[in-house]
């Protein structure tokens, strides 16, 4: 900036001066070059410097360095490294020379945006008594602020914001600033004031403000005896992120009618100030910008109806404020508005077409509410705003329904378009392509058919590009590789399949982030011209699994040096593992390279890892010793089941130097590893999972693995263990999952002490050598619902405490079985192997909806009890090969949800109960080879059972082929008059369908809508049938793997 005057010569003394405070300053992109006597004697034309046109004074300095042109914000974002090492450059370091006092006419002083490295703000500057104006703001001086700046009694604004460098020195007090009564402008956004009590007090003094800007200063609270203020004449306020520890939104800023902009985000108010609450906001009717995101508050229907009135706003913001209240319909008159961010809350309302009514918007954000209703019919009217100036449109994370409308195209001025999770279908239009300007386009987790258009390869300017979790068919358009600026692309999760070439991947020089798991894509690198293929990219997350990739390891992949995610499971490797693998990449978080053939020796040598890294080698043919390098402290996740590794688990598990482990998770399953579990779990605290299943481990189970305090998951099931069940696993605190079937273990170590201790879900001990009478203290475990004892040698009567389990006797709702949730946003669910309808099948994701009692395969004598009727919460019930007598009892049929029924090979006698026919999701009945007699009852359901189910009785009528008559053994008297009982119309029964209808719907529906982890959960599992389905549809192969961590592990462990 120079003078407008060109004949004036400036002072020389001033020239002086000037060159001297040159002289201090570090200028490393020579932006003073003009200061210079050489260059240009004229001081006043110097580039920074103004003077006044007649007495030739030099009056302001105007040296901010660089700020970012999105924001005009110092130190901001730029997009890429070079801009950033650019703006750097141009900041000026060095000392500020008091050679600046001989500037007497000094009034403007600007030195923000630069870099003084931690120096003082220099004390001489409170001499300068003519300074009207002083910004030094963001430019990284230290220590405080010189008090006696409060001489400056002639200054109007004083800019110090984020004027720290490294220590943030609370400031003792404010009362330096009571002087400055001219004071108009004041920011000391970034300094620490939670020492200051009386920072309102200070600011009542200063009558002329008409900005104040104290955000993030740590405020320590709003005096509630203030309800008035003497800066009245205020347009600008900002206390935005300050955690006052009072929950009151003080009365006074509702007085101050003058004010154009307020800024309250995340001052967590919560409450209103009970006495005297006026109009709130419909005072304040100047307001143009209004940000009160993060304050509870705002949920109040005076606040809300307050926000409707101020037509003149600008800019809105009442994001993460938990409103629940419908308001999208009273903000139809607001047509001033630009900004509109009602994102992050509970608003539970339908679309409404009226918004239609605010064309002046640029930026609209309606993400993460219980928004619904039809998306496309608004679209369609903000597509006909003439001269629309949308840029923004963000309705991530609602229950929206509808389809993109072709007319979208005319929204030329569209940088971003977020309707990522929600219910949409339809086909991507190909309008989408004449966005020009587009940089954001998030579809994802939607129900969107069809092909991705080829139209979407005009999008010059798209960085990120999101359509994962969709019904998306086809390939990738050849068109994307003309997406020479993207750098996120993501399809993971659709329908995709075809070929990926090359030449589609070239252009992609900026792309960063590439997803496509699950999907049937084949990367086509055509033979000797792309064996040296050398990818134009560099990639920090590779996740391509579930593609074809094979047989060949991908030698490319060498090249991506950045990797910090990589996951390439179940792509058809079937080669070595190449030596250049293991000293590739050096900071790896995330490897998941299961489900292949991989063959080789595991390294010994985890540098590459970054730490709390996520290792997957699952599935493959790797073999030898466990590498002890493998039990590194840092990892957070390790599974190297199913693969050929074998000797012993000593040198693994208890290393020379012991420390505490942070390993969550450890699968070993499904390997040849021998020798004793080694006694050294003292080690492995933080260990969630531990899967030792089917291995050829022998010896007992050590009592330290039940002393591992965070331990939710065991399962070493089908080895060589034997003894007794140490009494520190059974009563653990924090065991959900205890299987250890299939081994030769002879007995439970209970202490007789021990009540319900414990969490514990599952129990699973068949196939073992358990003698002796039922362990009475398995009925304190209240929470378990599924309680396998098959096949051991278990004898006596069954007990009647089994009512006691809460949720087999339907007292409590099964929740989802979370191991653990905190691997990138994915849960490791709990699994099992269970026998159910006579087969073997593994669950996982719906587990938690699983309740077995499986007492089968032993010799448990005497009568069924009744007491086990009362289990109305049990899916599947087998009592089989036993020695029971007496009849089934008669109120079986009030076991509303038993899907399976096994009381075959015992010695029971009487007929089977006709209310039997009532249990309506009973798919799988057995009760062969007993002495029952008498009639089959008759229901669609029961004839449809094969013959089997009845086989080695006395039992006639369908399914057998023996038909009653006379000589049947059955009481047709009892028989008819069971009958006529049961098709009386139960009113009772039907009023209890109808109430218990109503509570079931909300109490699993209801749930899903307000916990976030249970309704991941279920569209998890929703969605894993949903692509089950419509691949069968269009003769796509089944997927082996879902999201990285949450599916593969929920398989395995």
């Amino acid at each position: 900036m120079h003078t407008d005057s060109d004949h004036v010569l400036c002072i020389q003394s001033e020239r002086a001066a000037l060159l001297q405070f040159k002289t201090d300053l570090i200028d490393a992109a020579n932006r003073l070059s003009s200061w210079s006597t050489g260059y240009n004697d004229d001081c006043c034309k110097w580039v920074g410097v103004v003077c006044n046109n007649i007495t030739g004074h030099v009056q302001e300095i105007h040296l901010g360095g660089p700020a970012d042109g999105l924001h005009g914000h110092c130190h901001g974002s730029y997009d890429t490294d070079a801009e950033l090492d650019a703006a750097s450059k141009q900041m000026l370091g060095g000392n500020i020379n008091p050679s600046l006092l001989s500037l007497k006419q000094l009034n403007y002083l600007d030195l923000s945006c630069n870099d003084f490295g931690g120096i003082p703000i220099p004390g001489f500057i409170a001499s300068m008594r003519s300074l009207r104006y002083l910004n030094l703001s963001m430019s990284r001086f230290d220590g405080q602020i010189p008090h006696n700046l409060g001489n400056l009694t002639m200054l109007r604004v004083l800019d110090l914001r984020f004027g720290l460098w490294q220590s943030n020195f609370p400031l003792k007090n404010l009362k330096w600033l009571s002087p400055l009564r001219m004071l108009q402008h004041l920011d000391l956004t970034g300094y620490d004031l939670s020492s200051e009590d009386e920072w309102l007090q200070v600011m009542n003094t200063l009558p002329s403000l008409l900005e104040l800007r104290l955000s993030s200063c740590s405020l320590p609270k709003i005096p509630r005896h203030i309800n008035t203020v003497n800066f009245t004449s205020l347009s600008i306020l900002d206390l935005s992120y300050n955690t006052f520890d009072t929950s009151f939104m003080p009365l006074w800023i509702f007085n101050l009618t003058s004010l154009v902009s307020l800024d309250l985000t995340n001052c967590f108010f919560h409450n209103l100030v009970p006495v005297r609450f006026g109009a709130g906001f419909q005072k304040l009717t100047s307001l143009r910008v209004l940000h009160v995101s993060g304050n509870d508050a705002m949920n109040h229907s005076s606040l809300l109806k307050g926000v409707s009135s101020l037509t003149n706003l600008v800019s809105l913001d009442i994001s993460s404020c938990y409103l629940t209240r419908p308001i999208l319909h009273d903000l139809q008159n607001m047509s001033s508005l630009v900004s509109l961010d009602l994102s992050n809350n509970k608003i539970n309302e339908s679309l409404p077409t009226s918004l239609v009514n605010l064309c002046n918007l640029r930026s609209i954000a309606l993400q993460s509410n219980h928004l619904y209703g039809s998306i496309t019919e608004l679209l369609q009217n903000l597509c006909e705003c003439k001269s629309s100036k949308l840029e923004s449109i963000g309705f991530w994370g609602n229950y929206l329904v509808g389809y993109i409308p072709e007319n979208l195209g005319v929204l030329k001025n569209l940088i971003t378009f977020d309707l990522g999770f929600n219910f949409l279908t339809g086909q991507i239009p190909e309008s989408v392509g004449t966005l020009p300007n587009l940089k954001t386009l998030i579809l994802n987790a939607n129900s969107i058919s069809g092909q991705i258009p080829n139209s979407i390869g005009k999008l010059s300017f798209l960085d990120r590009l999101d359509l994962s979790n969709n019904l998306l068919i086809g390939s990738l358009p050849e068109s994307l590789g003309n997406l020479s600026r993207l750098t996120f692309l993501n399809v993971y999760n659709n329908l995709l399949n075809g070929s990926v070439n090359s030449n589609q991947l070239t252009n992609l020089t900026a792309l960063k982030t590439l997803r496509g798991e699950n999907n049937k894509l084949t990367l086509q690198l055509q033979p000797r011209v792309d064996e040296d293929w050398v990818p134009s990219f560099q990639l920090d997350v590779l996740r391509i699994g579930s593609w074809n990739l094979g047989p060949r390891f991908p030698s490319w992949l060498q090249f991506q040096r950045n990797l910090t995610e990589l996951d390439i499971s179940n792509t058809n490797i079937s080669d070595v593992m190449p030596d250049w693998f293991w000293s590739t990449f050096s900071g790896i978080d995330f490897l998941n390279i299961s489900h292949n053939r991989i063959q080789g020796k595991l390294t010994q040598d985890l540098e590459f890892l970054a730490t709390n890294a996520v290792v997957d080698l699952s599935d493959n043919s790797f073999y030898g010793p466990l590498p002890s390098s493998f039990n590194r402290p840092d990892i957070d996740f390790l599974d190297l089941s199913t693969n050929h590794l074998s000797g012993s688990l000593q040198q693994f598990l208890c290393p020379k130097i012991q420390e505490s482990r942070q390993l969550k998770v450890l699968n070993l399953a499904n390997n040849n590893l021998s020798g004793a579990i080694p006694d050294c779990w003292v080690n492995w605290d933080s260990l969630y999972v531990l899967n030792l299943e089917n291995n050829r481990l022998s010896g007992g189970i050590p009592r330290s693995v039940g002393e591992v305090p965070s331990l939710r998951s065991l399962n070493i099931r089908r080895n060589n263990l034997s003894g007794k069940i140490p009494m520190s696993v059974m009563s653990s605190r924090s065991l959900l999952i205890i299987d250890l079937a299939d081994n030769e273990l002879t007995g439970i170590t209970l202490n007789p002490k021990w009540r319900k201790a414990t969490r514990l879900k599952l129990l699973s001990l068949r196939s073992n050598m358990l003698d002796g009478k039922f362990p009475t203290e398995l009925c304190h475990l209240t929470s378990v619902q599924i309680l396998d004892l098959a096949d051991n040698n278990l004898s006596g009567s069954i007990p009647t405490c089994f009512n006691n389990f809460t949720i087999m006797s339907g007292k409590e709702s099964s929740t989802p079985i979370i191991l653990y949730d905190e691997f990138d946003q994915n849960q490791v669910l709990g699994s099992a192997s269970l026998v159910t309808k006579g087969r073997e099948s593994s669950y996982s994701t719906i587990l938690y909806l699983v309740t077995t009692l499986d007492l089968s395969g032993n010799r448990f004598s005497g009568n069924i009890p009744d007491e086990l009727m009362e289990l109305v919460g049990l899916r599947y019930l087998n009592l089989s090969g036993n020695q029971l007598i007496g009849g089934i009892p008669e109120n079986v049929g009030g076991m509303r949800l038993l899907e399976s029924l096994d009381l075959s090979s015992n010695l029971l006698q009487g007929g089977i109960p006709w209310r039997i026919s009532s249990l309506t999701f009973l798919n799988w009945l057995n009760v062969s080879y007993n002495s029952l007699t008498g009639r089959i009852p008759t229901s669609t359901q029961i004839q449809s059972f094969n013959q089997s189910s009845f086989i080695g009785n006395r039992l006639c009528g369908p399914p057998l082929e023996n038909l009653c008559g006379s000589l049947a053994h059955v009481d047709e008297t009892k028989d008819e008059e069971n009958r006529d009982e049961g098709n009386e119309v139960d009113w009772v029964l039907v009023v209890c369908l109808v109430v218990g209808f109503f509570f079931g719907f909300w109490v699993v529906v209801g749930p899903l809508a307000v916990n976030r982890i249970w309704r991941i959960t279920y569209y998890g599992f929703l969605n894993e049938v949903r692509h089950k389905v419509c691949g069968n549809f269009i003769s796509k192969p089944k997927h082996t793997t879902l999201e990285p961590i949450e599916l593969h592990l929920v398989s395995t462990l």
